[in-house]
């Protein structure tokens, strides 16, 4: 008996002192358990907060399932997965947090009262805890955006829009590099007459794209430093400021644009971006009605596209959305419907109301990127 227990107590020892072995392992785990094991050792810990540990994770996990980070007012949150339906108070430890963006596990944050002049801008990872604080000019801030492809680099970029000092018309760049840590201000000023909302982009395909009011799609390429226009055809034919909501949306490495046309249309069309985002092919359609015929509720032109998620197969989507008092899932490739969660269980559900808007839902998963 002691001998197995001798032998099994070796070859416990052998793993955990094997850094080849023990990192196979440690590998196959989620990112959540990843952070908790960092305080089994010393050892542990500076073997799981190495960049290219964190790197070859995420390489591993290349194709989570998307959860969902929700805000139901200014400074509450809550996280919902509606894989397993699991849906909790979800928080966030800053002074007056508004998530800007959500970009492969990372958040970034602007933090400050809604009658505070100064802000602060920050990128946090909420599964390890940590996050940077990003010292900027905020006098003529445009906008800022958050690029990062774990699958490309363990660094990101953040890219900042501001006016120049001489005019309003007129747009300069910076970019941080979390590499180097450094901004980098781009000589070329851009002339900003139809791009006046630069706080809503979408990170795709190694740029950053904005839906301009002309009906045009503005992009930045990160690589190349350049913007480039391109003409959304879908949107300039509605005419922009007749549709009640245009989104873009980034789900599984695909691009996604959702109208719904007004609030007495019961229509809403979504279309999937081609040939490396140069062409927009209309890939569904979803009528409310069928809301009201599968559950007996009314959306009275009430509805809030949370996003668009993918299955286990790149077929397999579905358009994840909140009426008042459910969220729901259309899957796109069945036609099916399913009820996610009933809201009316909440303390703070009123009746007949939307708890989160259309961009009030940002979509997350667990990662162990650097900050």
């Amino acid at each position: 008996m002691s001998t197995t227990t001798s032998t099994s107590t070796s070859a416990v020892e052998e793993v955990a002192y094997n850094d080849d072995v023990l990192m196979e392992i440690l590998l196959l785990l989620p990112a959540k358990s990843l952070v908790r094991f960092k305080a089994v050792s010393k050892h542990w810990h500076s073997l799981i907060s190495t960049s290219s540990f964190s790197h070859l994770h995420t390489l591993r996990h290349c194709k989570p399932q998307p959860s969902f980070l929700l805000r139901a007012a200014p400074s509450l949150f809550f996280y919902f997965n509606p894989t397993i339906k699991k849906f909790l108070q979800f928080h966030l430890n800053f002074a007056h947090p508004k998530i800007l963006q959500s970009c492969h596990g990372l958040l970034l944050l602007e933090c400050g009262s809604s009658l505070s002049v100064n802000r602060d801008y920050y990128v946090y990872n909420p599964t390890t805890g940590e996050s940077r604080k990003l010292l900027l000019e905020k006098e003529s801030l445009l906008g800022l955006q958050l690029a990062f492809d774990p699958s490309k680099s363990p660094h990101y970029k953040v890219i900042c829009v501001s006016n120049t000092s001489y005019s309003i018309h007129f747009c300069e760049i910076q970019v941080y590099d979390s590499g180097s840590r450094t901004w980098k201000r781009l000589e070329e000023v851009f002339t900003s007459s139809e791009f006046r909302k630069f706080d809503q982009g979408v990170y795709w395909n190694n740029g950053i794209y904005w839906i301009a009011s002309g009906g045009q799609i503005l992009r930045f390429d990160i690589e190349k430093c350049i913007f480039e226009s391109s003409p959304a055809t879908m949107i300039a034919s509605r005419g922009r400021r007749s549709l009640n909501m245009v989104n873009l949306m980034e789900s599984s490495g695909r691009m996604h644009c959702v109208l719904h046309k007004d609030t007495m249309s019961s229509l809403l069309l979504v279309y999937e971006v081609t040939d490396n985002g140069n062409n927009w092919c209309l890939k569904y359609s979803f009528n409310f009605d069928l809301v009201t015929a599968s559950f007996g509720e009314r959306t009275c032109g009430k509805i809030s596209v949370m996003g668009i998620i993918t299955g286990e197969r790149k077929e397999e989507l579905s358009l994840v959305f909140h009426i008042p008092g459910k969220i729901l899932a259309c899957r796109f490739y069945d036609g099916s419907f399913e009820e996610l969660l009933d809201l009316r269980v909440l303390k703070f559900y009123r009746e007949g109301q939307l708890l989160f808007g259309y961009h009030d839902a940002y979509q997350f998963i667990e990662a162990l990127a650097p900050v």
